[in-house]
């Protein structure tokens, strides 16, 4: 508990022993004085004037006036100040004189009355803070109950049965009722009747349940009219929450509304396009600035101007000239984000605010368009006019801090761009002038580059990190200028993107890379998935599903040879059709690649909800996962959840053998990177694959060996899967005796065994049982044209047998089966 603020006394007495004994009685008293003694009259003003003092205690006699002449002073100065008297000199008469006055007590100079002043002292500071209380609390009464009289919003109180007790004039010109019919009446007066009764309730039961209501009503006026208001109401409780009074605010909402709106309108649009005006356009310039500065974002300010307008004001007359600045403020809107504004600036000038771009290169596109779109030819009144435009450009932050500089820099940009000739525009930094210039010819060779097809794409080898061997490649798009060189994706990905060719080229690519993967397998080279990078905005088409089935169709593709990467801001937008387009892809066969897993949104609902067959980890959690404990626990855990999903994890970017062991470590499946091959032709991607390029996958390693046993009674069905199986590089065991078998498995380490069910010695449930028994870590499967249902359920449900499948069987399904089945025996996902 925190101890009582100090009484401060200021002390008028100028004899020593009188003062002694007072000070005497309040250092004993339980309350803590502070006590400041005064001798001289200038010294007792002066202290009044500082302030900081409770309470007056003063002789009557002292400073060459009476005590009643110092109360007189302390009223003057401090009027709520207390005083009390203590005198030698005391008689009935004074005491009555003084309490008169205003004094808080009167004392005389006895042993006991001093040993009561500090109850006295306490007693009088107490009594003043309380009146000045009652005071503060009387003047607010009378104060609100003027507001409450003045107010040009209605008031009404009523009490807890809803009973008018008080309203106000403005709420009596607002419904057209005198305060005498309504004091007295239920609020039901304000309602017309039965057809009320909904909304009466929702907004009572608003109140009850929030303790205020607010919206516009309705109310019933006394001429049987209906009012337009905005209504306040909340409930006025006691400590307790018990409900004494209703207040209620209304606002006359018709005129009002209607007049403010329209002034507003007028003092910031321009009359004749309808558009904001500069005063509209600067108010939003200086609120995109703010909102720039919190988001790190960038703002681009563009003043437009039409070139040699009044030309046409002077051949075609005005009207024509305002039809046509009507015709290009429509066009420029059109173009714009909601997020953005046009506004007039000036007789033939617009000015344009890009608000929340993320690079400065966004205002690029924009100011072309923007360009293009005011040359189009436009007709007017039977003439055909053609308008050209130049445009200035200015950057916040880079060129300006603050709205008046940012508009000065656009204009300075402007007048470099008249100086440039018509139908250009200019950043006000001559750097960015010049990147604009390689932009629009990048755009422009991109163009012809595609129409051309000179693009080109490599693939990178993906590796498995159990066995060393490519099990798969990245197609990577390239372009190579014919005289700048090598492009990075990285700039004309985007590029692409921004001018809308990157649909085309996503189709192009599909295109290519099922016709070079099947090209492969018709060389005798294993089937093996190519990914292929699916953006954001080619996963948005409609069609893509369409794209891929004929790409598939016209090449003879398998669907398991591709595999669609995407990224997780493809997703963003629209759930729904993301898993319908996921879907429609899945039924074709084709492999799914959840791409940049962690750089993105990383929402589980897509791992759980979506038919993902891969998690790629991005390359920049790989780049220091041995150095950096956050990304190195990142990936560990993306590689368990992984596992834990039946998906398949490969890292990208993988470029030494620390990050490889790392990975191997945490059991991670696949990578690519420069460790093994850096991006290839596909004539070198081939040779790669004839020479059965291996990657080193441990100390002292070569790969790990999948060893697969076949056992079938039957010769040529052993020869006929030897041929299907030996291109996936596996070891291959082979053998048409259950008894061999058992040597074969007693002298090699099996993953995985394939067996006929009907053979002469045993069944091969029965064979497959004892395998259980003695290599329970193998993975087993019956591959069989004989079905004996009990037996194969029974050795199912004793988990004998991994799989069950059927002969005649197909090429594709089985080796998938297979590949399955060894990811079961390494344990990387559940059998």
């Amino acid at each position: 508990m925190e101890n009582p603020a100090p009484i401060r006394v200021l002390y008028i007495e100028d004899n020593l022993f009188d003062r002694e004994q007072v000070r005497a009685a309040l250092e004993d008293a339980e309350a803590v004085f502070v006590l400041k003694t005064v001798t001289q009259r200038g010294d007792f003003e002066a202290a009044l004037q500082s302030g900081g003092i409770d309470c007056v205690l003063t002789d009557f006699d002292v400073l060459g006036f009476t005590g009643l002449q110092v109360f007189d002073v302390v009223r003057a100065a401090q009027p709520q100040l207390p005083v009390v008297i203590l005198t030698g000199n005391g008689s009935e008469e004074l005491a009555v004189e003084a309490m008169k006055r205003g004094a808080a007590d009167y004392l005389v100079k006895t042993p006991q009355q001093i040993a009561r002043l500090p109850l006295i002292l306490k007693q009088a500071v107490e009594q003043a803070a309380q009146a000045a209380r009652l005071a503060r609390q009387q003047a607010n009464v009378e104060l609100a109950a003027k507001i409450f009289e003045a107010s040009s919003d209605g008031l009404i109180i009523t009490d807890a049965e809803k009973r008018i007790l008080a309203v106000n004039p403005a709420f009596c010109n607002l419904i057209g009722y005198r305060a005498d019919e309504l004091v007295g009446c239920k609020t039901d007066v304000l309602t017309a009747g039965p057809k009320d009764e909904a909304w009466v309730n929702r907004i009572w039961a608003g109140v009850a349940s929030q303790g205020s209501w607010q919206g516009e009503i309705r109310p019933q006026c006394k001429d049987g009219t209906r009012g337009r208001a905005w209504l306040s109401l909340s409930a006025v409780r006691t400590a307790d929450g018990i409900v004494r009074h209703y207040v209620a605010q209304l606002i006359d909402l018709a005129e009002r509304t209607l007049f403010e709106e329209h002034l507003r309108y007028l003092l910031q649009h321009d009359a004749l396009t309808d558009l904001p005006n500069l005063a509209l356009l600067t108010d939003h310039l200086e609120q995109a600035l703010g909102n720039a500065v919190r988001q790190a974002r960038v703002v681009a300010l563009l003043t437009v101007n039409l070139t040699r307008f009044r030309t046409v004001n002077e051949h075609y007359g005005r009207s024509v000239g305002d039809q046509a600045l009507i015709e290009v403020a429509r066009r420029i809107k059109a173009l714009l984000r909601a997020s953005d504004t046009v506004a007039r600036s000036g007789a033939d000038e617009f000015g344009i605010l890009l608000a929340n771009l993320e690079q400065e290169d966004d205002a690029i596109l924009l100011a072309q368009r923007i360009l293009d779109r005011i040359a189009a030819p436009m007709d007017i009144d039977d003439h055909r006019l053609s308008l050209n435009a130049c445009i200035g450009i200015a950057l916040f932050p880079k060129d300006a801090q603050d709205v008046d500089s940012l508009f000065k820099c656009a204009d300075s940009a402007l007048d470099r761009a008249r100086e440039a000739g018509a139908h250009c525009f200019r950043f006000f930094d001559p750097q960015l002038n010049e990147d604009t210039l390689q932009r629009l010819r990048l755009e422009t060779d991109l163009r012809r580059a595609v129409a051309q097809e000179a693009l080109e794409i490599r693939y990178q080898p993906q590796i498995d990190l159990i066995t060393g061997r490519i099990c798969g490649s990245e197609a990577l798009l390239r372009w190579h200028h014919p005289e700048l060189g090598p492009i990075s994706p990285a700039e004309f990905i985007p590029l692409a993107e921004e001018i809308g060719l990157i649909e085309s080229i996503g189709a192009w690519v599909i295109r290519t890379v099922c016709r070079q993967n099947k090209a492969w397998i018709d060389a005798g080279l294993p089937l093996l998935p190519v990914a292929v990078n699916v953006s954001p905005r080619q996963f948005r088409q409609e069609n893509l599903a369409e794209i891929v089935t004929t790409a598939l169709s016209e090449s003879g593709l398998p669907g398991s040879g591709l595999e669609l990467e995407i990224t997780e801001s493809a997703m963003i937008e629209h759930p729904s059709q993301v898993a319908d387009v996921l879907s429609r892809l899945k039924t074709l066969g084709v492999k799914l690649a959840l791409d940049d897993f962690g750089t993105g949104y990383s929402s589980l609902t897509y791992l759980s909800s979506l038919p993902f067959d891969k998690i790629k980890i991005d390359q920049s959690f790989i780049r220091d996962v041995i150095t950096n404990p956050v990304n190195a626990t990142i990936v560990a855990a993306t590689i368990a959840m992984g596992r834990s999903l039946d998906m398949t994890v490969l890292a990208e970017g993988v470029e030494n053998e620390a990050q490889l062991m790392f990975l191997r470590s945490r059991q991670c499946e696949a990578m690519q990177g420069w460790l093994f091959s850096r991006d290839l032709t596909a004539d070198e991607f081939a040779a790669l694959l004839k020479q059965g390029a291996m990657l080193k996958v441990g100390a002292g390693e070569t790969a790990a060996d999948e060893t697969l046993l076949l056992l079938d009674d039957e010769p040529n069905i052993l020869n006929a899967l030897r041929r299907l199986l030996r291109r996936e590089g596996y070891r291959i065991l082979a053998t048409t005796s259950p008894q061999e078998a058992f040597e074969l498995l007693a002298q090699h380490r099996v993953q995985v065994i394939i067996s006929d069910q009907r053979m002469p010695e045993m069944s091969g449930t029965e064979f497959l049982s004892r395998v259980k028994q003695i290599y329970p870590d193998t993975v087993r499967i019956v591959l069989s044209g004989y079905t004996d249902l009990q037996s194969i359920t029974e050795a199912i449900n004793r988990g004998a047998i991994y799989r069950f499948l059927v002969k005649p069987w197909d090429d594709e399904e089985l080796r998938q089966q297979v590949r399955e089945a060894f990811r079961v025996a390494h344990g990387l996902v559940k059998a």
